[in-house]
């Protein structure tokens, strides 16, 4: 008898924690559109405090830049935390062009998703990926053509010009996220440069097929 009341109490155990778990894991993403809307207006928030004055930028590598995503208007926020002067548009990438770069996409609550270094920056270990700018999510691929080989920066994406309400061809991305990506540009392959067409806004599969099979 003794012995089916202790079997009996570990099931029960066992029940509770998995309980208690989902409900957890289910907590962490409530209101996941609100809160991520809320994140990136906070953002905005920021960066026009910094424009008027009203928030004094002491660190220039915690300075908010605003780029444009043409296929929405929406607008991706960016740190440069590392920053190359006297660049040049030659020295950018255009939307046509396969980049090798070293990555981490976070959701806006620190979750990280996927990534292709583990550290605080790339190292010597790491091993970066090879994509074409037009076949990635629109916010990533827009503003890394205002990027030079060298440079690392953190970005402030909407869910807009991320997933949107996709959840990725495993489903298992989290719909509506606002998304932070870390960015090292190491190298660019440019194609002959033609002037930036504004109206092809025509995007590929949300995650470069290389980055999807990692």
């Amino acid at each position: 008898m003794s012995k089916k009341i202790y079997l009996f109490s570990l099931v029960l155990l066992a029940l509770t924690f998995t309980a208690c778990s989902e409900t957890e894991e289910t907590g962490r993403y409530d209101n996941w559109r609100a809160r991520s809307e809320a994140f990136i207006d906070s953002i905005a928030n920021v960066y026009a405090g910094q424009q008027n004055g009203s928030i004094t930028v002491t660190d220039e590598k915690e300075r908010l830049y605003p780029f444009t995503d043409l296929t929405n208007g929406q607008t991706i926020y960016a740190k440069k935390r590392i920053s190359r002067d006297g660049v040049k548009d030659d020295d950018k990438p255009v939307y046509t062009s396969k980049v090798s770069a070293y990555y981490r996409m976070s959701y806006f609550n620190g979750d990280v998703v996927q990534q292709n270094f583990a550290g605080t920056e790339p190292d010597e270990f790491d091993v970066p990926s090879e994509f074409l700018l037009n076949e990635v999510i629109s916010g990533w691929g827009y503003t890394l053509t205002e990027m030079a080989e060298g440079e690392f920066w953190t970005l402030y994406i909407p869910y807009q010009s991320g997933y949107g309400s996709g959840t990725g061809s495993d489903g298992s991305l989290q719909a509506y996220s606002a998304l932070v990506y870390d960015v090292k540009q190491i190298q660019i392959n440019m194609p002959k440069r033609l002037k930036r067409n504004i109206a092809d806004t025509s995007m590929g599969i949300p995650f470069p097929v290389s980055v999807l099979n990692t």
